[in-house]
This record gives structure tokens, sequence and C-alpha cells, in this order.
């Protein structure tokens, strides 16, 4: 997505917010103009994306702000574009945790697409082939409250019911467990958390467009577009869980790349 469209994004959301008053009919209902604010022209699909956070699987991660997040044994979706570098051992896609007690990990555990809980390293659903093509995927994990979902480029390849935790994460990585282990080597983008878990249908569809604005259920959206922030990026779903790369030292902060995600911008 654009750098343009990022920052259109993010100011729509903000302007719904603060205009809600003053949009409203004489009843308290939407007025005619709500659609000035809210509706987006259409976004076409395919469009290449702006920019992605490179990974070096060596000394590279970022951190996020969980403001809005929900227990992980609750109803969540986690999406993201990446591709990567198969290597032995495990890599990090995104992992929400509480210590080493609860959380879930999205990535490659030991080489296999899947997601895992953090607590006694446990694969919850994992793909039966992984791409191994250098090519970007989508990879999206959703659980509903009893079933977990592996979706990998809009299909569903994996679901199953294994008991979930139920502490709400107060911690997330990107590109790692915890800093220092699962090191992700690849190119990461357009990284989404819902407090829903997004139907097969939902995943398919979306996964070529921007989130038209604030929508109900997004707690964090990066981007990685705004590139003028250096060594942060904004989260642009409106709830404030922006990312800080490498903890702010500039040896361990993943770099900006232009991405081809094909996301539509």
């Amino acid at each position: 997505m654009s750098v343009l469209r990022a920052t259109l994004l993010l100011v729509l959301g903000l302007t719904a917010c603060s205009a809600q008053s003053r949009l409203t009919g004489s009843d308290g209902g939407p007025s005619p103009s709500d659609a000035l604010v809210f509706d987006l022209p259409p976004i076409a699909d395919g469009g290449p994306a702006g920019y992605a956070l490179m990974f070096d699987g060596v000394k590279d991660y970022a951190t996020a702000a969980d403001g809005g997040f929900v227990p992980v044994g609750a109803p969540m979706t986690i999406e993201v574009w990446t591709n990567w570098a198969l290597a032995a051992g495990t890599q990090d896609f995104l992992t929400l945790r509480t210590d080493l007690s609860s959380g879930i990990e999205v990535g490659l555990h030991n080489g296999t697409l899947g997601a895992w809980r953090v607590y006694v390293d446990r694969l919850v659903v994992q793909a039966p082939t992984t791409p191994d093509d250098a090519a970007w995927h989508h990879v999206a994990y959703t659980f509903d409250g009893t079933t977990h979902m592996l979706y990998l480029d809009g299909t569903m390849v994996d679901s199953e019911m294994v008991a979930a935790d139920d502490r709400t994460p107060t911690s997330v990585w990107l590109g790692t467990m915890d800093g220092s282990s699962n090191l992700f080597k690849g190119q990461m983008d357009e990284v989404r958390v819902w407090t829903v878990a997004r139907t097969g249908a939902q995943v398919a569809t979306d996964m070529h467009h921007s989130p038209p604005g604030m929508q109900p259920g997004l707690v964090a959206y990066w981007t990685f577009d705004d590139a003028i922030n250096g060594g942060r990026s904004v989260d642009f779903s409106g709830t404030g869980n922006d990312v800080t790369l490498g903890d702010g030292v500039a040896d361990y902060m993943p770099s900006r790349v232009s991405s081809l995600a094909p996301v539509g911008n």
C-alpha cells in the first residue's frame, strides 16, 4: 500500500471518530454525509505494496504495544503477507505471549508453516506442505473459541480442535519469540491482528485489500509504509499499537525495502 493511502486511512479513521457527533442527524442516527467520512474508493486487487520489513535471521526483530488485545483463548485472527527463506530451526512471523506461560506463535516451526503454543511449544495447526519458492504468500491463523484454522493464500490448509491458552498477551514480537530466539529471515508486510475470528471467505476476499479505515475488531494493522518514522511504524488500526524496530537499537532494526506483496493500493 502506498504511503499516501496509508496516511489517508489514518486521517479518515481519526476524523471519523472526532466528527461522529456533528455527522449525526437530529434523531441521533447517521446523516447522509457519513459516507464522505467512512467510505473510500474501491481498492484494486494485486497492486504493488509500498514497503515491507526485511529481517536478517540473525539479530533483527521488532516489538509492538498490545492495547485492545484479547486473551489468546478468545476469538482472534492473525494475518501477514510474507516470503521466507526455509532453514533449520524455528522462525516466528508474529508472537503474542504472556511470559513463556501463555500465547500463540505463527511462523515456521522447524520448517513447517503453522501456529503453535508458546507454552510447551506445541503445534495447534500446520500446513501439509510448506512452499519453498521465495514467493510472497498470505498466511492467516484464526481461532473461533473452539477450532484453530490455518489459511495459506486464502485457502484453509488445516483445522484442529485443541485446547487454547486464556491469558491476555502482554508482549507482541515481530520476527522473533523474545528478541533473541526463533529469529525470522525474510520479508513481512501487511500484518493485521483482529479480536474476531475472520471467516474463510473474509480472509480470501480481503487479503488483497487494505482495510478501509477503522474496522470492528481490528486492533493492530501495520503496513510499514511510513518510512519517515525511521525506527517506528504506525498502527493504522487506530488503536495505537505502534511498532518499535529493534528496541530502538539501529543494529537490531529490520530494514524497510520495496514490497512486492500483492495488496491493492
